[in-house]
């Protein structure tokens, strides 16, 4: 059973779900709020970055030790990392920005993706992980 968590936190439990993409790698998590989430990828990853748009959230992060861009995701080019991950409803434009801009990696996206984003990623090879909460894996 999944920790109850806040309307658009990923549960922790996912981190342990994925460890074995983010083993020693780069994380960047897109729209990582205050970091609650980077914090349980921690044990895992080389290291975690993350974007947040939300001054007030991202500097929870920042204050967690963790390197925060504050600026919309779409402001700007994703950072170099190994994995992206992205549990909001934006994933969509994420996929589509990072493709668009030839950005390389792993991208995971969480529960909140959107039908048409699944149409585009059914057409290359991904993997579905999780029973309560799915997260969808693909590469760019």
């Amino acid at each position: 059973m999944l920790s109850r968590i806040p309307e658009g936190q990923t549960p922790p439990e996912i981190a342990e779900l994925i460890k074995d993409i983010i083993q020693d790698k780069v994380v960047c998590d897109i729209g990582c709020g205050g970091g609650s989430f980077m914090t349980a990828m921690r044990p895992y990853a080389k290291e975690v970055i993350g974007i947040e748009e939300e001054k007030d959230w991202a500097m929870k992060a920042v204050d967690r030790g963790f390197t925060v861009q504050i600026e919309n995701a779409f402001s700007f080019p994703l950072p170099p990392a190994d994995v992206y991950y992205c549990w909001s409803k934006s994933a969509m434009g994420v996929y589509l920005k990072a493709k668009f801009e030839g950005t390389k990696g792993t991208f995971i996206f969480g529960h909140t993706v959107r039908e048409c984003l699944l149409n585009l990623i059914n057409r290359t090879e991904h993997e579905v992980r999780g029973t309560d909460f799915k997260v969808y894996i693909t590469q760019l």
